[in-house]
């Protein structure tokens, strides 16, 4: 098991509307996941590659905030990510992220990735999963080392009831088919939304679905993450678009839950499902509100 801790101070690129950036955080932690993967292999820096020389990269399987209270964070504030990363699985690897600011929990994250390769140059629907050869894993049974494993099982299976769609509730929304919602296109930017292994990012999925809930809820309420859960099965190449489409939602005075699932132009396949549980802040919660 590899831990470790990095220090941030809160800046214009950390911060968002209402307190620390649910998208950058994502970006960091998957960041964070990445150096461990590199310590796990006992590599100086973070380049897996298969046995024929190709590259290899961690897709993330599925990732999960939980507790999230962003908005305690504030500009030029002091703030730590403790992070925690084991094996979990043939060619998976799980590790977990707190986020402490003050003294202060903020945001708990998971996240659950496998070791993948291009099976053709330039396409993002080939990939397939490599087992590369055994890490340094620990061989102690620890109770953090037993509990993180647990964890890592917990989510890996909540994300295979989501793709089959047989999940039963979450955060109390239940699946419901029969209301129509509006959904939305989006038309990913190779600048700005594909990373530097030319994947569609895993975090500007969580992007995306938060335009699409803007489409539906814009100018009736700003509403701030407390739980989210992506989960992960496919990507797109450059120049695909994706169909973002609310199968569920329920919203009242206090808090917004939905369900979106994530389909690609291309061929029709669910390649994610997001789901998301926000509250509503008062005023005094935006940080610009009271700004003169």
């Amino acid at each position: 098991m590899i831990t470790h801790e990095a220090a941030f101070l809160a800046g214009m690129p950390n911060l968002s509307l209402c307190g620390l950036s649910e998208n950058w955080l994502l970006k960091e932690c998957g960041n964070q996941h990445w150096l461990a993967l590199a310590d796990l292999f006992g590599l100086a820096l973070p380049a897996f590659k298969a046995q024929d020389g190709s590259s290899v990269y961690a897709a993330f399987v599925a990732v999960k905030l939980a507790e999230t209270r962003l908005q305690l964070i504030d500009e030029n504030d002091r703030f730590v990510i403790e992070t925690c990363l084991a094996p979990a699985g043939r060619a998976r690897f799980f590790s977990t992220h707190r986020i402490l600011c003050k003294g202060i929990e903020c945001a708990q994250v998971e996240m659950l990735s496998t070791q993948v390769s291009r099976q053709e140059t330039g396409n993002n629907q080939s990939v397939t999963r490599i087992n590369l050869p055994t890490a340094l894993a620990s061989t102690s049974n620890s109770d953090d080392l037993l509990r993180l494993k647990a964890r890592a099982i917990t989510l890996a299976e909540s994300a295979k009831q989501f793709r089959s769609e047989q999940w039963q509730e979450w955060h109390g929304l239940k699946p419901n088919r029969a209301v129509t919602l509006p959904g939305i296109v989006h038309h990913p930017c190779p600048h700005n939304d594909f990373n530097g292994a030319d994947f569609l990012y895993f975090a500007n999925f969580q992007a995306a679905a938060d335009r699409a809930e803007w489409a539906w809820n814009r100018n009736r309420q700003l509403w701030q993450t407390r739980d989210r859960q992506l989960n992960y099965y496919g990507n797109i190449n450059i120049g695909d678009s994706l169909h973002l489409e609310f199968a569920t939602l329920k919203s009242d005075d206090r808090r917004l839950i939905h369900w979106l699932t994530v389909r690609r132009d291309s061929d029709g396949s669910k390649i994610a499902d997001i789901l998301t549980h926000k509250q509503r802040l008062s005023s005094t919660g935006y940080r610009w509100a009271n700004r003169g």
